[in-house]
């Protein structure tokens, strides 16, 4: 009976240390995998130990028992929560301002007026709904003059009616129209609003006929000198003979204009029409025949010149003698 009661005794406590072995393991390997990915089950309890300790703390404990540095280690590092799944208490890629509670504006009071409430609903329905929520008749004006509803503040929402409906009551003055971000003085497009153009302004084209009389006219000058020729555009033949020594009569319009916008231009203007392009060419050929012309005279304005220093010369000696 003794020997019995002896190997009940003897396999409960090689049991209870095989168990207790086994969970050392499994908490050093939880431990392992954690900080260092990987799980050293080659090698023996004690050093795998040492081994986190001197990475945990720095140094080891070495009087102290196994167990005593595994427990440690276990509730130091938690080791219990490792690997397990742990419900968040909100979501992690929820933006910021996701978690702000939307406040809803307080109710008004019954007993509270809004005249300029009042004014925007006389502009728009001829008569006013003062028993009404604020909210309500907001809402209303706003669908009657945009078509939609807007959810910001009663403050901007109001200011944006006033700007569009513009009220002689409320608007008629700097003030009023200065202080509202939403009116529209200047053609500028307050921020965040949507850009629009009432109507396509287009620019003026260029003169090319007021210009090249401009340029004829530089032929006459102060020196008696004087053209004969009236006003007239170059003809592409004309310039084509002048710049390129060849016509190109037999090649087609857009051919002969390209050619001679890169000669005299260094680009080709083909996104416009053709009357424009040879316009264009007219005046800066008939710009350079002017500036030849101008160029051509510099004798004769040099020798008026001298005759005028010589003149200038001779009543200074008159003078002294």
């Amino acid at each position: 009976m003794k020997k019995i009661i002896l190997l009940i005794a003897t396999a409960l406590i090689f049991n209870c240390t095989v168990y207790a072995k086994s969970t050392n393991q499994s908490v050093l390997g939880k431990i392992e995998d954690s900080l260092y990915g990987y799980q050293y089950n080659n090698e023996n309890d004690l050093t795998r130990l040492n081994r986190l300790e001197k990475t945990v703390y720095g140094v080891t404990s070495t009087n102290k028992s196994q167990n005593e540095r595994i427990a440690k280690l276990k509730k130091d590092l938690a080791a219990d929560l490792i690997g397990q799944e742990i419900t968040p208490t909100e979501d992690t890629f929820a933006d910021p301002s996701d978690s702000y509670k939307s406040l809803e504006p307080p109710k008004a009071a019954s007993n509270v007026s809004y005249p300029a409430i009042d004014e925007l609903e006389k502009q728009i329905f001829q008569k006013t709904f003062p028993k009404e929520d604020i909210s309500v008749r907001l809402s209303n004006l706003e669908k009657k003059t945009f078509n939609k509803t807007y959810n910001d503040d009663l403050s901007t929402r109001v200011d944006r009616l006033k700007a569009e409906i513009r009220p002689p009551s409320l608007m008629d003055n700097a003030i009023a129209q200065s202080t509202n971000t939403f009116y529209d003085q200047d053609d500028i497009v307050p921020l965040g609003g949507d850009f629009h153009m009432n109507k396509y302004m287009q620019t003026d084209m260029f003169d090319y006929n007021s210009f090249n009389s401009r340029q004829n006219a530089m032929f006459q000058d102060n020196y008696g000198y004087k053209t004969d020729k009236k006003p007239k555009k170059a003809s592409l033949s004309t310039v084509e003979k002048k710049l390129l020594n060849k016509k190109y009569e037999d090649d087609t319009m857009d051919n002969r204009l390209a050619r001679i916008e890169q000669y005299m231009f260094g680009t080709v203007f083909d996104s416009e029409d053709q009357q424009t392009r040879i316009n264009r060419i007219s005046s800066a050929y008939n710009a350079q025949k002017s500036a030849g012309q101008y160029d051509s005279n510099k004798f004769a304005r040099n020798m008026t010149t001298g005759v005028q220093i010589g003149m200038l010369i001779l009543m200074v000696l008159a003078c002294i003698l």
